[in-house]
């Protein structure tokens, strides 16, 4: 699944900024667990060691930047939630990432062959959602359609990951034009010419 960052930075959305990991983690920083003094300390770090690393962790989240109202910062987190649980549906699978219904995945062949190979088609990993000032008067079809492509990437870098390793070891191999036995020095360029040091 190491694609899935590079696909998910060529899509670039408007209306809200992308984090991923393959990892479980929870991209916010946590002020509990990071502080020993704190009375809460323990209970929190047990509490996040112990939470199941399955399925897709995702959250939203706003700076105080996007706006001055608690209030609107709570709604656009709360309608970018809603919007990826909506996509997520869309594709049969609930809110923690996995495949729920069968049926949708029927039309796509890819998401079957993985399925016929024995492979999981939950989804796996860690995303936040920062919510970007044009979010706020955007259209919630508009909000829907790129969180849309958010879970796409994530499932064409799923049905991708493994599935091509031969013909990847192919195009960074060598080309024969630039081959040289081993042990031989190495051809300097003779557009420039050698130092020499005084």
């Amino acid at each position: 699944m190491k694609s899935v960052f590079n696909l998910l930075t060529k899509q670039q959305p408007t209306l809200f900024k992308v984090s991923y990991a393959p990892e479980y983690r929870t991209f916010a920083i946590q002020h509990v667990v990071a502080d020993p003094q704190h009375p809460l300390h323990e209970t929190q770090k047990r509490r996040l060691a112990e939470r199941k690393k399955e399925g897709l962790w995702w959250h939203t989240t706003t700076g105080v930047d996007l706006n001055k109202s608690s209030c609107v910062r709570a709604w656009a987190r709360r309608r970018l939630r809603n919007a990826v649980r909506d996509e997520l549906r869309q594709r049969g699978y609930d809110a923690t990432g996995k495949l729920v219904d069968l049926k949708v995945v029927q039309q796509r062949t890819d998401l079957l062959n993985r399925l016929h190979q024995g492979k999981s088609l939950d989804l796996t990993g860690s995303i936040r959602l920062h919510v970007l000032p044009p979010l706020i008067p955007a259209k919630y079809e508009q909000v829907r359609a790129e969180t849309g492509i958010v879970i796409d990437t994530i499932l064409k870098a799923m049905t991708h990951e493994g599935g091509s390793q031969g013909s990847v070891k192919k195009t960074r191999s060598r080309p024969q034009w630039n081959a040289r036995p081993a042990g031989a020095p190495l051809a300097r360029s003779k557009s420039r010419p050698a130092r020499t040091v005084p």
